[in-house]
């Protein structure tokens, strides 16, 4: 008979220190023998998924064919985070460039911003 734990971590780029801290929670989630589950779609997360040995599950939001996705075209190169990009065998791809490895559209997000600051 197996077991399987379902005692996980949650991470985000986003929200725990950058890709830098939450590399370091998956690597003391591996210490204490449990998996990482990363929050939310990016390529951040995509990238830390592609290095963590103790995670294999990605989060995609907003499924539902009923559900418009609120995520607006921020990324040029063909990059997004919507149900298409889930390949046939449930994984999806990780960027390859520099960085995150993805471009923003500096057009789009420029005409579309809804305010600003400027800082000197």
């Amino acid at each position: 008979m197996t077991t399987e734990s379902t005692d996980f971590l949650r991470a985000d780029p986003e929200h725990d220190a950058g890709v830098t801290g939450t590399m370091k929670l998956a690597r003391v989630a591996e210490g204490f023998g449990l998996d990482v589950e990363y929050h939310a779609p990016g390529s951040a997360q995509r990238r830390c998924l592609a290095a963590t040995r103790n995670a294999n599950y990605y989060q995609i939001a907003l499924v539902h064919p009923d559900t418009a996705n609120t995520q607006p075209p921020v990324y040029r190169g063909g990059y997004e985070d919507r149900l298409d990009s889930v390949r046939a065998d449930g994984t999806v791809g990780v960027p390859d460039g520099p960085g995150l490895g993805i471009e923003y559209d500096g057009d789009y997000t420029e005409d579309n911003a809804l305010d600003g600051r400027t800082y000197e």
